[in-house]
């Protein structure tokens, strides 16, 4: 006989589940506030957003950012915060998490067993896909069976004050906390599959083998999410789309994660509401949550720093090397949109990181389509 279903527990649970949900609108709304909602930081932010919307880089504008900044009034640590908030935007799912750096001095040093036993891993993956060049040759090979071509965009956030400030500002944790969502609900995804698939009756257990798939999944996505930043966009052709490669790689993971974390907790919500206690399952999932991001922020935070811009630069090397890519711009200036191969992903790169760039005003952002092609369709250089 079916055991009978408990409605109230159930009950409880959903609400405890949406905690999260409730918590996050009105942090979102704190954090416009926090970010700058006055005349002064208004003013800034749709000068950086103009800088944005036409496709070009921010360090041909840095003086012209800086000066106006000064004149408005705001101090370089707020300059810089708001450039993370637009080029690196917080969706509702940062803020499900959010209350995740407030404890994250307490919870990182409970979580520090975790990190210490994924370093290992995470040199060895990072071993494999980068020193091995595995990452490299899968992107050969798709190329050829999908029929893509990997190209090199700059964002616009190439040359913005990332590096500026010191390595705690707040503005540094904001661009670091981007990739957390990711590495958070993977987390929980792991203990779900672990607690569907083996339905122990040992929770350490369970925890202990979800730490492991944790462990190597969260390994491979942050060694991914550090190499792809070197601003790769998957072309199309068949359906005249550009896809950059970070975007289409998490374009893979949200509907698998997010399909799958909705059908396990549902399904273990009932198994609960029938034969189980189901506000403890749910203190369990957010208790986990929660925990999986402390463990992803350390990772993120921390790979970034110690690791982050030599697997870039060695990265960058083996597309080079390997692929040959072209670097195009992709502008728009009133309504004229001009997609135009510059110079090869290695001259590119040169001109980016050892050449100063020629400093620009909002006068010549406007005037750099006219001035530039004098109004003429440009040769494809390719031909």
């Amino acid at each position: 006989m079916a055991a009978e279903l408990d409605v109230s527990g159930l009950l409880w649970a959903t609400a405890i589940l949406s905690i999260p949900i409730i918590m996050a609108l009105p942090m979102r709304l704190a954090w416009s506030f926090f970010i700058g909602v006055g005349h002064e930081e208004s003013q800034y932010r749709n000068s950086v957003r103009q800088i944005i919307d036409a496709g070009r880089q921010v360090s041909p504008f840095r003086t012209t950012l800086n000066d106006l900044a000064r004149g408005l009034n705001i101090k370089p640590s707020k300059q810089r915060l708001i450039e993370a908030d637009l080029f690196h935007p917080l969706t509702i799912s940062h803020f499900l998490l959010l209350p995740a750096l407030i404890i994250f001095p307490l919870a990182v040093i409970m979580a520090l067993p975790i990190i210490v036993i994924g370093l290992p891993m995470l040199i060895l993956i990072e071993y494999l896909l980068i020193r091995k060049k595995i990452l490299i040759y899968t992107l050969k090979q798709m190329e050829k069976v999908l029929h893509w071509q990997v190209i090199h965009i700059p964002k616009p956030h190439r040359g913005a004050l990332e590096k500026a400030g010191k390595v705690n500002e707040f503005s540094n944790h904001v661009i670091h906390f981007n990739y957390v969502p990711q590495g958070a609900f993977l987390g929980l995804f792991a203990w779900l599959i672990v607690h569907w698939i083996f339905k122990l009756d040992s929770t350490a257990l369970e925890l202990v083998i979800a730490s492991g798939l944790y462990i190597i999944m969260l390994g491979i996505l942050g060694v991914l999410n550090t190499a792809f930043e070197s601003d790769l966009v998957f072309v199309d052709p068949a359906k005249g789309r550009l896809v950059p490669v970070d975007q289409w790689l998490e374009s893979i993971l949200k509907p698998v994660v997010g399909i799958g974390l909705l059908f396990l907790i549902g399904r273990n919500l009932l198994d609960n509401a029938r034969d189980g206690n189901p506000v403890v399952f749910a203190g369990t999932v957010l208790l986990l949550l929660y925990g999986a991001a402390i463990v992803g922020i350390a990772y993120r935070w921390g790979y970034s720093v110690w690791r982050g811009d030599k697997v870039k630069q060695e990265f960058e090397e083996q597309i080079v090397e390997n692929l040959k890519p072209l670097s195009y711009d992709l502008t728009r200036t009133r309504g004229r949109i001009e997609f135009i191969a510059q110079m090869s992903m290695d001259e590119r790169l040169t001109v980016m990181n050892e050449a100063p760039a020629k400093q620009l005003t909002f006068a010549d952002l406007q005037a750099l389509p006219s001035s530039k092609n004098k109004g003429k369709i440009p040769k494809n250089p390719i031909k």
